[in-house]
Formats: C-alpha cells, structure tokens, sequence
C-alpha cells in the first residue's frame, strides 16, 4: 500500500516499511520528502497517509536530526511536525 502510493506520487519522492523480527505488529513507516521546510508539502504527505487508513499521530523527523544520532527517548521528542 505505502509503495503503491509513493509510486503514483502520493507520497514524498521514496518510502520504505520497516521489518523486524518479533511478533509485533507495529511498524515504522519512513516517507522521504523533498524539503523538510516545506511545511505545505509536508502536510500533504501527512494527509495522503491519513487517508491510506494510518490513524496514529505522525511524527516528521529529518534526516539531519537522524544522521546527527538525535532519537526519541523518554520524554524527549526530536520531530519536527508531530500530529
């Protein structure tokens, strides 16, 4: 579904789904945008994903905040849009 609508240009320019080994049925979905300044664009994104059926808040962290070891903890949050 998530590679299905970054392919028809409803989601940023790529996405990917994590996998994990356990049992668990939560996953991370990571959609790349353009620009993480492009708060319109961004918003977009947000609502195509809304209405694939992802009910949850989402959070927006760039890829600065990754590459800089910056992740959430307890109590701390490093995304930029959180809703």
């Amino acid at each position: 579904m998530i590679a299905q609508a970054t392919f028809d240009n409803l989601l940023g320019f790529g996405s990917k789904v994590s996998t994990n080994m356990s049992n668990s049925p939560n996953k991370v979905i990571c959609v790349y945008t353009y620009d993480a300044n492009d708060e319109d664009d961004i918003m977009k994104v947000r609502e195509s994903l809304r209405q694939l059926g992802i009910k949850k808040k989402i959070p927006y962290k760039t890829n600065d905040a990754t590459l800089n070891g910056q992740y959430a903890a307890e109590g701390k949050r490093v995304s930029k849009y959180y809703c």
